[in-house]
């Protein structure tokens, strides 16, 4: 009787590693955000440098949107600065690349600056 109670056990460490290998792929998927790239403004000159606006989504959430400024690597912004849009601001910002500043304005006329040495990777 003794390999029924060693098997019982091993049934309820088995039990419990799938239990929480099946709460973690959960935990996982509905906290990760998607993110979705909606269009990239290459800086003009020299044009190693983008902004790129994002759609962020979540499962446990509404979502949101913002713009990764940083280096342009495949005709978007994978990694750099991140700047939230505020709720009612467009998504579609004038972009002023300053060699010190970038200058975001939304429509209805909100602005947000960010100092390039936010910008540039220098990873």
């Amino acid at each position: 009787m003794s390999n029924g109670g060693a098997g019982r056990v091993f049934g309820v460490l088995g039990g419990l590693v799938v239990g929480v290998l099946v709460t973690s792929v959960a935990a996982v998927a509905l906290f990760m955000d998607r993110v979705h790239t909606l269009r990239t403004y290459p800086a003009p000159t020299p044009s190693v440098y983008a902004a790129s606006v994002k759609e962020v989504r979540s499962p446990m959430d509404s979502g949101r949107d913002e713009v990764w400024l940083g280096r342009l690597d495949g005709g978007e912004v994978v990694r750099g600065h991140v700047v939230p849009i505020p709720l009612g601001w467009g998504i579609e910002p004038r972009i002023e690349w300053r060699t010190d500043v970038v200058v975001l304005r939304f429509e209805p006329g909100g602005e947000i600056r960010v100092p390039m040495t936010m910008v540039i990777d220098r990873r």
